[in-house]
């Protein structure tokens, strides 16, 4: 329950408690999402699957858009490479492959301008995150916390 369960069923249970708890469940509904996911001046549409770059409209493939919608639902977080192939590619890391580091350096290459500050930071033995940039300074570090997920 710490970690964030609200609710739990202890063995033996009867099945109608089960689908009772499940009713109840489905009732609560999932907590609204925002329409538009913004960080700093990028701007993600999940339901249109459209992304921009302050006013200029970033065209993503499929791949890149998820990575990058991971990213900004969680910003300031350093997920696993784990975590990235299971949300992005729907399979285990293999410990070999380099397709988030390829994948990270398309999206770069796509929603970083060759003179712009970068959004995608590499965090070094830890994988990448994604950062609001500060106006007028250097980025702020403490956001900075690591995922173990």
């Amino acid at each position: 329950m710490d970690a964030g369960a609200d609710d739990y069923l202890a063995k033996p249970f009867s099945f109608s408690e089960l689908f009772a708890r499940l009713r109840a469940l489905v009732c609560r509904g999932a907590p609204p999402r925002p329409a538009l996911v913004t960080v700093g001046d990028l701007r993600v549409d999940p339901a249109s699957r459209r992304v921009w770059r302050g006013e200029t409209e970033v065209q993503l493939s499929p791949k890149e858009f998820a990575l990058l919608e991971l990213f900004m639902r969680h910003p300031g977080d350093v997920p696993t490479r784990t975590r990235i192939l299971e949300h992005v590619w729907d399979f285990p890391c293999d410990g070999v492959s380099n397709v988030v580091d390829q994948y990270v350096a398309y999206l770069r290459r796509k929603v970083d301008g060759p003179d712009e500050h970068s959004h995608l930071e590499t965090v070094r033995g830890a994988g990448y995150w994604l950062r609001a940039p500060r106006r007028g300074g250097p980025p702020h570090r403490a956001l900075r916390r690591c995922c173990t997920a």
